[in-house]
């Protein structure tokens, strides 16, 4: 039997326009691009964490597929003070959508799940003993963009998978 994924959790990251380094092609090859994450929240089955500063996206892209290896670690903290801890990699395929987004381009716009190839397998910590759960738990994401008033965000429905 196959197993099931259950939607448990929406993650939202703002990036840091004004501190990304852009390494452009690094070693002769993939190119390199490091954007810090300064804001944003994970919410969903009774967990409600504020993204910390100090959270960031280590980039790799194949400039020949357009294909990202995403490297990100977010810190979290509940409004009653616990702490979590998400680390994920991925894989974005790039499009002229994401390529906006990316550049920071006037006409970027916010994107719909789907509209890329784009996954994440979270790990997640806490100190919060109601979410211990999570520690135990395997999961997989679907990023989007956001493009709102607060910035370029990226937004990702985090499900468990289950039996």
């Amino acid at each position: 039997m196959a197993p099931k994924l259950e939607l448990v959790f929406t993650m939202r990251g703002y990036l840091d326009v004004e501190n990304c380094v852009d390494l452009k092609a690094i070693k002769s090859g993939p190119h390199r691009a490091i954007v810090p994450i300064n804001g944003g929240f994970i919410e969903g089955s009774g967990l409600k964490a504020q993204v910390l500063p100090g959270s960031g996206d280590w980039i790799l892209t194949d400039p020949t597929t357009g294909v990202s290896d995403l490297d990100v670690r977010i810190q979290a903290r509940t409004d009653d003070g616990h702490s979590l801890y998400v680390h994920y990699n991925g894989k974005l395929k790039a499009n002229d959508k994401v390529d906006k987004v990316l550049s920071f381009a006037p006409d970027a716009k916010t994107t719909n799940y789907g509209d890329h190839e784009w996954f994440i397998t979270p790990i997640v910590e806490t100190s919060d003993p109601k979410f211990k759960w999570v520690e135990e738990s395997v999961f997989i994401g679907q990023g989007h963009f956001i493009v709102d008033s607060t910035g370029s965000a990226v937004e990702y429905q985090i499900y468990r998978i289950v039996n």
